[in-house]
């Protein structure tokens, strides 16, 4: 649903509110119908007649109806001069204020360059930060980067666009690169009418790029006629690099970072490595580089001790630089959590970065995870909601929500929100994963097996574990002691979780070997280590003393307030 912008307004019609500077002002339902009537025939004299068969019907309601929601409505609109809904004497009313945009989705810039030339990673970055910038302006909403991202390629209408992503105006773009010369054309388009609202083209050296991305932001904001507290915005895009190089080579990190796949992050640490050579205090770099290892090792693409140590290097390193950084905190809370199981300390991380930037949504997003770790399921799903709350399209927070639903024991819901993922994008490995996994739990074997043989094509150990998993649990005794074997001979070459061997172990009866993979699981800090307490394909050995042990070993550090520990 739109919202629409007037004066020191929105009225919101999805949450069917109305707001003043970000606050809202109470409507009854009739005067709020009133109000939304008004604005959508704004510039029209609307009748009495016609205002009361609006809002009742066939309703036989007096006048004294019609003029208590008027007068409702210039109360809420704090208009006692009648600027805003103007009376005309003996013939009706007319809404009169000048609707601005107050939602905007910037989508990605298209790379028009040679092959020589290529440039998509600064195509990408550039939209990525005009999205930061406006972000700043009070009262505008901004599609979130996933949401507009996924966008990319598909062909769609702008009209199309901006209906699904429920936003007034989409800034679309490209960038051609010839050498140093860049030449950067933008587009402001009303969603509505498709009609442009403003363009223009900007002629420049690849070490102008920070003051093309202030120029096209201010003319936007400019163009929309936002401002804050009755002045015109002014736009203050933090750099945390004045480098140009250094730049360039953080948003081609970025932009392998964001394939989310081990050659993807390996390309994104080099690359931010390479920025740090050119700024070495660049403090996004290293949180780059501190996300990239901890995602190496939680995805199994390296040990995870070893990886999460790196990321602990770089994450302190941020920190020195720039401890108001809320991704450097939310770095260093990801390795409390993983490889210290230092709970409290991982919480104060979280809770820093999200103080810091209420927004950010993978701050949530690990939130979550500490929730699983520590046992409390519902803060879990609080935080993952929160998440989508702020990046609802986002497709790694749609499948973590079939993350957590499977730690609950929802596996219906679990595979619910991982097929959401799957139909959004086929291609999108994680919540193929997620989903086998509900549908393993939930005895759907031979869809588990389709999703994870589909998933298989990233060559994830962990994939394969899965898959051994769904043979043991479906009675195919033989493939699973097979996909055993296989682990087993894969181990020697590279890194194979024995969270696996473990669980495969467990399915097929050996409880001796189960407890001591798990132990060795422990013993490595492996992902799955941290969510033992709720995994629920250990539900079986859960009243085993063995097993408290083991939630012991990775909860020593989560103590209450009174200092006892909780298992």
């Amino acid at each position: 649903m739109p919202q629409y912008a007037f004066d020191r307004f929105v009225l919101d019609l999805g949450r069917e509110c109305l707001l003043r500077d970000g606050g809202e002002v109470k409507l009854r339902p009739q005067s709020f119908l009133m109000l939304r009537y008004l604005v959508e025939n704004r510039g029209r004299l609307l009748t009495k007649s016609e205002l009361i068969k609006a809002l009742w019907g066939n309703s036989a309601v007096t006048d004294d109806s019609l003029v208590q929601c008027l007068h409702d409505v210039r109360r809420a609109l704090e208009d006692t001069g009648q600027v805003l809904v103007k009376t005309v004497p003996r013939r009706g009313y007319i809404f009169t204020a000048r609707l601005t945009l107050s939602s905007i989705a910037v989508l990605p810039f298209v790379d028009m360059s040679s092959k020589a030339d290529n440039v998509e990673y600064l195509a990408d970055g550039l939209a990525d930060e005009l999205i930061n910038m406006l972000a700043q302006v009070r009262g505008l909403t901004i599609a979130s980067r996933s949401s507009s991202f996924r966008f990319r390629g598909m062909g769609l209408d702008i009209t199309e666009i901006g209906r699904q992503l429920n936003v007034g105006a989409v800034l679309e773009g490209s960038i051609r690169r010839a050498g140093d010369h860049l030449r950067v054309s933008a587009q402001l388009v009303n969603a509505s009418d498709g009609y442009g609202l403003w363009s223009e083209t900007y002629e420049r050296r690849m070490g102008d790029v920070f003051a093309i991305q202030d120029e096209i932001a201010s003319a936007i904001v400019v163009k929309l006629r936002l401002h804050l507290g009755g002045e015109p915005v002014q736009l203050s895009a933090k750099r945390y690099t004045s480098n140009t190089q250094a730049y360039h080579l953080y948003l081609t990190g970025r932009y392998f970072w964001n394939k989310r796949t081990d050659t993807g992050f390996e390309k994104a640490i080099e690359c931010w490595r390479r920025a740090i050579g050119h700024d070495p205090n660049y403090a996004l770099a290293y949180t780059g580089i501190a996300d990239a290892y901890n995602l190496l090792g939680y995805f199994g693409y390296r040990n995870p001790k070893d990886a999460y140590e790196q990321g602990r290097s770089a994450a302190r390193k941020a920190l020195e630089i720039d401890d108001s950084l809320a991704e450097a905190h939310s770095s260093m809370g990801d390795v409390n959590l993983h490889i210290d199981w230092d709970f409290r300390s991982c919480e104060h991380e979280f809770n820093t970065a999200i103080a810091l930037n209420p927004n950010y949504a993978r701050a949530h997003h690990l939130l979550s995870h500490y929730w699983v770790a520590t046992g409390d399921i519902d803060k879990s799903l609080d935080a993952s909601q929160r998440a989508l709350e702020i990046d609802p399209s986002n497709l790694s927070l749609i499948a973590h929500l079939s993350w957590h639903h499977y730690h609950a024991g929802e596996f219906d819901r679990a595979v619910e929100a991982g097929q959401r993922v799957t139909e959004m994008d086929p291609s999108f490995t994680m919540a193929r994963i997620y989903l086998g996994q509900a549908y393993t739990l939930n005895r759907m074997y031979r869809e588990a097996i389709d999703e994870f043989e589909r998933a298989s094509v990233d060559g994830s150990t962990d994939v394969q574990g899965y898959l051994g998993l769904t043979f043991a649990l479906s009675g195919d005794r033989r493939k699973a002691e097979a996909m055993l074997a296989d682990l087993m001979s894969d181990s020697v070459e590279r890194y194979v979780s024995p969270y696996h061997f473990a669980t495969i172990s467990l399915a097929l009866g050996d409880l001796d070997g189960a407890f001591r993979w798990l132990h060795k699981t422990v013993d490595e800090h492996g992902r799955h280590a941290a969510a033992l307490r709720l995994d629920p394909v250990l539900v079986p050995i859960r009243d085993d003393p063995r097993f408290q042990l083991l939630v012991q070993r990775v909860g020593a550090r989560y103590q209450n307030r009174n200092g006892h520990l909780v298992t």
